[in-house]
Order: C-alpha cells, then sequence, then structure tokens
C-alpha cells in the first residue's frame, strides 16, 4: 500500500477513534454530517467498539412509582449526582423495569396516564424493548391470553444484540391440573414460540440476571414458599437447569453480575449486621466461595430491597435509604437525593448508553 493509501487509513482511525469516545446523543447528530460518517456510525463494528467505550461509565437506572402522575425517571452518574429524565421515556409509564443490558431495557409499562399492568379488554400485557438513548421502543407482539401475571426474563447473546424474552405462566389443563409452561420470544425470528411444561416456574421477573447468555432467577422453596429453594437458569439455547444455594445460611440473598460471575448477596447467617457475597465456580456441582464479608452501616441486609453492581461499587437499596459499597476500599457513602421516603422506587438496574438497535 502506498503512503497516500496509508495516511487514508490512519485518518479513518482517528476519526473513529474520536467518535466511538462520543455520547450517543452527539453521535445521533454526527450521522448527518456525512454519507461517510453515518455509514460509519450506523455499522456493527463501530457500535461494538462505542458500546465498549461506553461500558467504562456505566450509570444506575431507576424511578419512582409516583402518585400525583408526574413521568420522571432518574439516572445517577458515575458520582452519585441524579439526573432526571431518561431521555426517550416521554409518553410512558412504567409498572416494572425487567431488565437493563448493553443499553437496550426491557419493561412492562402502558401509555398515557394509565397505570396498570394489563390491557382492560385483553388482559395481556404490553412487554417493550427500548434503547432511551436512541429513543428506538420495539413492542413486542402479545403471546398467549393469561389469567394471571407471567414470570419473565430476558437472555442476550451472544450476538450483540441478539436476545430471547422467556414467559412463564401457570395453566390449568383439561383436568384442572395446574402445571408450569413456557414461551420464548427471539429477536431473530420476532414472534413467540411455545416451550410447553417445565418443571420449574421463577419466583419474580425484575430480579434476576442475564451474564453470558444465560438468565438466571430464584425459584420459591417448596417446603415453606416464602424463602429461596435454588436458582433456576436457562441459556439462549433454551437449555435449562437447576443451581443449588450455599449450604451455610445464607438469608435475603439477591443474584448479581460481579465481574462476569454469578454471585449472592445475602445476609451472614451469624451476624444481622454483616453481608455476605457468594461467587459461583461451578454450575453442574453448585459449588460456591465466600468471596466478601463486612459490616453495613444505618441498615442492615435484612432492609435491603434491592442490590445493584457496577464495577467495584455495590448499591444497596432499602425503602428509605440507598448506600453505595466500595469494594476497594471498603467505604460507605449515601445517595441523599432529596426525594420523600414515601415515594416508592423500582428496582435499580446499571445501564450502559448504546446504539444498538431494539429489533434485530
Amino acid at each position: 500500500m502506498d503512503d497516500f493509501g496509508s495516511k487514508l487509513f490512519e485518518v479513518a482511525d482517528i476519526i473513529t477513534n474520536i467518535l466511538s469516545r462520543l455520547p450517543v446523543k452527539s453521535l445521533i447528530i454526527c450521522k448527518s454530517v456525512s454519507k461517510h460518517w453515518r455509514s460509519l456510525i450506523c455499522s456493527p463494528n463501530f457500535m461494538r467498539l462505542q458500546l465498549l467505550r461506553s461500558k467504562e461509565y456505566p450509570t444506575y437506572l431507576f424511578f419512582p412509582y409516583t402518585h400525583w402522575g408526574r413521568k420522571v425517571h432518574f439516572l445517577t452518574k458515575t458520582d452519585g449526582e441524579t439526573t432526571e429524565t431518561l431521555p426517550g421515556c416521554d409518553g410512558y409509564r412504567f409498572k416494572d423495569m425487567i431488565c437493563s443490558f448493553n443499553g437496550l431495557i426491557c419493561c412492562i409499562n402502558c401509555e398515557g396516564l394509565i397505570f396498570c399492568k394489563r390491557t382492560r379488554t385483553t388482559g395481556r400485557l404490553e412487554i417493550r424493548i427500548y434503547n432511551p438513548a436512541t429513543r428506538e421502543v420495539l413492542l413486542l407482539p402479545r403471546g398467549r391470553n393469561l389469567g394471571e401475571e407471567p414470570k419473565i426474563g430476558v437472555a442476550f447473546g451472544p450476538r450483540i444484540n441478539g436476545y430471547k424474552v422467556f414467559r412463564f405462566f401457570c395453566t390449568t389443563g383439561e383436568t384442572q391440573d395446574k402445571h408450569n409452561e413456557c414461551e420464548v420470544y427471539s429477536s431473530i425470528t420476532g414472534s413467540w414460540k411455545g416451550i410447553g411444561r417445565v418443571a420449574h416456574s421463577p419466583w419474580g421477573s425484575s430480579k434476576h440476571v442475564c451474564i453470558n447468555g444465560i438468565v438466571y432467577w430464584f425459584v420459591r422453596s417448596e417446603k415453606d414458599g416464602l424463602t429461596v429453594g435454588f436458582i433456576l437458569a436457562v441459556d439462549v439455547e433454551e437449555n435449562f437447569s437447576v443451581i443449588n444455594i450455599p449450604e451455610e445460611k445464607t438469608l435475603h440473598p439477591c443474584l448479581v453480575n460481579l465481574e462476569g460471575h454469578l454471585s449472592l448477596v445475602a445476609a451472614n447467617g451469624v451476624d444481622k449486621d454483616r453481608f455476605d457475597i457468594w461467587v459461583l465456580y461451578d454450575s453442574k456441582e453448585s459449588i460456591w466461595v465466600k468471596k466478601w464479608s463486612d459490616y453495613m452501616p444505618i441498615f442492615n441486609i435484612k432492609q435491603v430491597n434491592y442490590v445493584a453492581v457496577r464495577k467495584n461499587e455495590i448499591l444497596f437499596g432499602s425503602v428509605k435509604h440507598y448506600l453505595f459499597y466500595n469494594m476497594v476500599t471498603r467505604t460507605w457513602r449515601e445517595l441523599n437525593w432529596g426525594h420523600s421516603c414515601r415515594d416508592r422506587f423500582s428496582f435499580p438496574m446499571t445501564y450502559t448508553e448504546s446504539l444498538l438497535p431494539c429489533k434485530y
């Protein structure tokens, strides 16, 4: 290659390097500069690079269930500062956020001022995948009409914006026997398909995690129905498995993704003022290793409603407090954002800006 061609490649690399570090809002504007820039920014390779850069600066995402009709959404920056609102959410009221992954968020919501989870005429859920940064929203086609609220989870991967939505529900057959079934939506086919009977159904939707293409939920204990029995795992190939929780007493556990490993944040079985972090090292044999243990100020782990992880920081949320724990320095700080403790908030999730489309 001659010097001229070499210099062209160098210039292209420089432009790509600069653009990939810009926020998505700026990149959308840059697409109108030229056809070349538009083609570059819309390319899968650039989207991957931008996502890689963006993952270095994740934020927390949550919103309040306000009773006065406001549609307010919050993003917390890396320093804990709170900003409102989340772009691209105008006109939507959320009942629940299911998950956040690579800039795509799955939620159950209703348009306008209707604050219900089902449409009154059909009784069916509205499930949306949306990208707040690009303002793209995808309403998934309706699945089966159910008489009860299903349990939902989303498995992402291995393709960068490929995902499957799993929908568990309890149904009654001709003999009136209740059993669990599952159907799955694929972003590749754009449609639902029934899997049929399954042995287990998740405890809930919002507290599941997806790691390396596998989605994990808690399953209620068959003994009392009030505690965690085990963990249900499903991968993108629709293979089901179960994982036992640590044999040592773990109370009030929360599932988290810690450095790419499935982990449990739970109350210490002996000291009520301590919390433990368990990391799964062998899913087939259900081998867990206790990696962390420390004291909690202000409140104990029993009062924690949700946990989110961002790099080396853990966010603990209760009804009245949000505490950030730094795993490197073992220090705590509280988020005081001036909102009434009477307001109820969604489960916080780690959020990263991206250009990924909602539809594969």
